[in-house]
């Protein structure tokens, strides 16, 4: 996740809410992909253990241990940079998202897409591994100077130190090149398009348009981070308040909950936050108990896996 975004028909495959109301496979460029595999969440506890719920059926919500400063989750697999600065995955590993992930402890921050991931290491440069059928590793940007990076689900995005825009990979939505070149501050993409913050504090989202995820993107200067499921959409503003927008068929917009939060991550079809008093709340499908199983621990952050 997260950082997070939609699936719309294309050319891989089938849209999210058919895929959830029948548990069919979304069949896409990288393999057939189970609908479930996106129901589980993670976040690293206030004692920097990570937690994980919801579906496990590729050990994805089984962490490895140790103390973590971060964690990522995606399609079927979760990645989390160790407080020595190492990288550790777990879950499936069919095109190598957790066998090829980089050595040595050089890594600042990590963001897990569909079937690749990609991190930032000290030195500010982009390093990706995994599937590579649309570019999505090979593609990813030389030099350095960026300061993070979100995958998504056959593409990705980073901002730089100067908060220009790059993005990589399918290009199937104009998700790569429709992207806001600059003055970005923050960014999270998913399958088929991106929203992010711009440094007026406006929130920005470009790509796919299936549900309404551009045009009902709310106004106003005062947001701290937006970014995108499937087909719902959500912005965490400076007050705390979170504002959703997009499809509700599994309530994700109309559930979404009132009060203040300091963090937010949006997943397929179900999104969580973080209040104040580092507890986590989960709302929309609950198809794998990634809402219902939200653990009552403190936690410093969450990734909702939403693609």
């Amino acid at each position: 996740m997260g950082t997070n975004l939609v699936l719309a028909v294309g050319r891989r495959g089938l849209g999210l809410s058919l895929a959830l109301a029948c548990g069919a496979l979304l069949a896409g460029s990288a393999g057939a992909l189970a609908s479930h595999d996106t129901r589980h969440v993670c976040g690293v506890k206030t004692n920097d253990k990570v937690a994980c719920w919801g579906n496990d059926d590729e050990g994805q919500a089984t962490p490895k241990p140790g103390n973590f400063r971060s964690v990522s989750a995606g399609y079927a697999f979760t990645c989390g940079v160790k407080r020595s600065d190492m990288i550790a995955c777990w879950g499936a590993n069919d095109y190598g998202q957790r066998s090829e992930a980089p050595n040595g402890a050089n890594f600042r921050s990590i963001s897990v897409g569909g079937y690749h991931a990609c991190a930032v290491t000290h030195s500010k440069k982009i390093r990706c591994w995994g599937n590579d059928d649309d570019g999505q590793v090979s593609e990813a940007p030389n030099g350095a100077n960026f300061r993070s990076v979100s995958g998504g689900g056959y593409f990705s995005c980073g901002v730089k130190t100067n908060d220009k825009v790059v993005c990589w990979g399918a290009d199937d939505y104009d998700q790569v090149s429709d992207a806001p070149e600059s003055n970005v501050r923050s960014l999270s993409v998913g399958t088929y398009f991106g929203c992010g913050v711009k440094t007026n504090d406006k929130v920005v989202c470009w790509g796919d348009e299936t549900y309404s995820h551009l045009s009902e993107v709310p106004t106003g200067a005062n947001f701290r981070s937006a970014g995108g499921g499937y087909e719902h959409s959500c912005a965490l503003r400076f007050n705390g308040r979170v504002r959703c927008w997009g499809e509700d068929d599994y309530n994700q917009v109309s559930d979404t909950p009132k009060g203040i939060f300091r963090a937010l991550s949006v997943g397929a079809a179900h999104s969580c936050a973080i209040r104040p008093n580092d507890k986590v709340v989960c709302w929309g499908s609950d198809a794998e108990s990634q809402v219902s199983d939200t653990p009552g621990a403190r936690f410093r952050s969450v990734d909702a896996a939403g693609y």
